[in-house]
């Protein structure tokens, strides 16, 4: 079983808020929790990856195998964290 969840309070525009309430009305989400923690999962998973991405650049900007470059993004891309 996971961890307990932790509460968080957060401020997001009006417009934000209403449209977050449409998409769990529409019956998508049980809850907004539910949709926050998937979009916070999303967005964590984004920034891994663009992490990631950023140092196989940098790795091959400096041994000088740009050619390897998609190479090395494919094979260790992992979206698990």
């Amino acid at each position: 079983m996971g961890q307990p969840k932790r509460k968080a309070v957060f401020t997001a525009e009006p417009g934000q808020l209403d449209q977050i309430e449409a998409v769990v009305s529409s019956g998508r989400y049980r809850s907004t929790s539910a949709f926050l923690r998937e979009a916070i999962r999303e967005k964590l998973a984004c920034l891994r990856r663009e992490r990631l991405e950023q140092q196989v650049e940098q790795y091959c900007a400096e041994t000088d195998s740009l050619d390897d470059a998609e190479l090395i993004g494919l094979q260790a891309i992992d979206d698990d964290p």
